[in-house]
């Protein structure tokens, strides 16, 4: 099984179908083919292969589809890299993945390396090889058919480079499909960092031979504006896509073509989902992806009735809820979720761990804290490492934030712990407002608190702040 030939059987299936369509404008399935081939050449060339690590860094588009799949044509172990990192962040990646060469579509300031050059593609435009001054060695010998490499978000510490091979991601992809059950008549609006999701879901969107629409940016009118023009089916986001979706005033409608929207990534609020679905009649979808599983489990037949819930396990996959002695829980019962199933990941990088090595009696422990309802849907109650004990109540920080952005003024919300002298812990949250809201003071967003959650789960303090970091894929940074 080789994701590269995947490609080659797309070309051969679909060839005049439209595989892309970007800022540079349509591209069918047999071009792109022959873009992947011509640079692929190239890369050989330059002695690319052999296990090596190549870093592929770009915007949403055709390039970085390329450059991925010319990679990890020739061989090597490809690591996918968004082009909005800064240096700092693109240094401590690679002090932890030895990458030979990094290969980028020229939208970023190039690393400093032994060589670089310009590599033409057949369209005219062209993409920068560096070669870095790193061994030309396997980047994860002890793993076979290794593919790509990916690191964790990192939201509450250092984060981990997982190695993913050619039938994990394969697996992981045809898995996922038997949920959405996606064609070659589809069409998906793409909005979320494609070098983030690569492996899973661009490459299943190409795989059955889907058109893949990039929207000019994520914001809300530009979704709708290509949802509408291309007649869009599918749909892929995350909350903040929700609400602000969800918050666009204009009145706009998505078309009656989109038959699905699926959001990943953290939590999505019940009441984010039931005012999205009033406004645009269309119920929003939660999955659960991660990315040493994939995303076994998808909320397909009760989205509508139940948005809280993150869905049950798509077939082949098992899901487990555990106590603190990894035994497991009874329905209603909050526990860390484990999961197993096809395509799982092959281990980490660095520290070198395989997966066997990781997996507790097969099953890999999330790190999330979940319950199962009465129907057997399962619902994401929080973080393992971030739930506060306010004087002996249980508080997922996620919940907090998770009201504190309903409010109209806040853009993002961080909810953490301070040491209480009387409770042991009390809630503390920081405050992002958008640009252009009304004054809005700590006392207003604490009364709009005050109204919706237990007096427990109610911040002791709460600070406005200019800015509340992200991680390098959108997501907000605890620690």
């Amino acid at each position: 099984m080789n994701v590269y030939e995947t490609l080659s059987q797309a070309a051969r299936q679909w060839p005049n179908q439209t595989a892309i369509i970007d800022a540079a404008g349509p591209l069918d399935y047999q071009s792109l083919w022959r873009e992947i081939e011509a640079l692929r050449a190239q890369l050989e060339r330059l002695g690319v292969g052999g296990g090596q690590g190549v870093g592929v860094r770009g915007r949403n588009g055709r390039a970085l589809v390329v450059g991925c799949l010319a990679a990890v044509g020739c061989g090597a172990v490809v690591m996918p890299i968004h082009h909005l990192l800064k240096p700092d962040e693109i240094s401590e990646m690679l002090a932890r993945a030895p990458l030979c060469a990094i290969l980028d579509d020229g939208s970023a300031t190039p690393p400093a390396g032994e060589m670089a050059c310009d590599l033409k593609l057949q369209d005219g435009t062209s993409m920068r090889f560096t070669r870095l001054a790193v061994p030309p060695a396997p980047l994860a010998p002890w793993v076979e058919g290794a593919a790509f490499l990916r690191f964790t978000s990192g939201t509450t510490g250092a984060s981990k480079g997982v190695i993913l091979t050619h039938q994990g991601v394969l697996e992981r992809t045809r898995a996922a499909n038997q949920g959405l059950g996606l064609t070659s008549r589809d069409k998906v609006l793409w909005v979320l960092p494609m070098s983030y999701h690569f492996f899973a879901s661009i490459l299943l969107y190409l795989e059955v031979g889907a058109t893949i629409v990039v929207s000019a940016d994520y914001l809300a009118g530009s979704i709708l504006d290509a949802a509408q023009l291309h007649e869009a089916t599918f749909l892929y986001v995350t909350p903040m896509h929700v609400r602000m979706l969800k918050a666009e005033s204009s009145g706009r409608v998505l078309p009656p073509s989109l038959r699905r929207i699926m959001s990943v990534s953290s939590r999505l609020h019940p009441q984010i989902a039931r005012d999205f679905q009033a406004r645009y009649h269309v119920p929003v979808a939660q999955g659960y992806g991660i990315i040493e599983v994939g995303v076994p489990l998808m909320n397909l037949e009760d989205a509508a009735e139940h948005p809280e819930a993150v869905g049950r396990p798509l077939p082949g996959y098992d899901a487990v809820i555990l106590d603190d002695q990894m035994k497991p829980l009874a329905t209603g019962q909050t526990g860390q979720l484990g999961l197993r199933g096809p395509g799982m990941f092959a281990g980490y990088l660095n520290p070198k761990k395989r997966r066997e090595e990781i997996l507790h009696d097969g099953w890999f422990l999330t790190g999330d804290l979940a319950h199962r309802d009465d129907a057997g849907r399962i619902v994401i109650d929080g973080r393992l490492k971030t739930v506060i004990d306010v004087a002996g109540h249980k508080v997922f920080p996620e919940e907090v934030a998770a009201i504190l952005d309903q409010y109209p003024a806040v853009l993002r919300s961080r909810v953490t712990t301070r040491p209480h002298p009387q409770l042991g812990e009390s809630i503390h949250a920081e405050v992002q407002l958008r640009g252009g809201s009304p004054p809005t003071t700590t006392e207003d967003i604490l009364a709009f608190c005050r109204r919706r959650l237990s007096s427990h789960k109610v911040p002791s303090s709460l600070d406005l702040v200019a800015e509340i970091p992200l991680t390098s894929s959108g997501k907000v940074r605890h620690g």
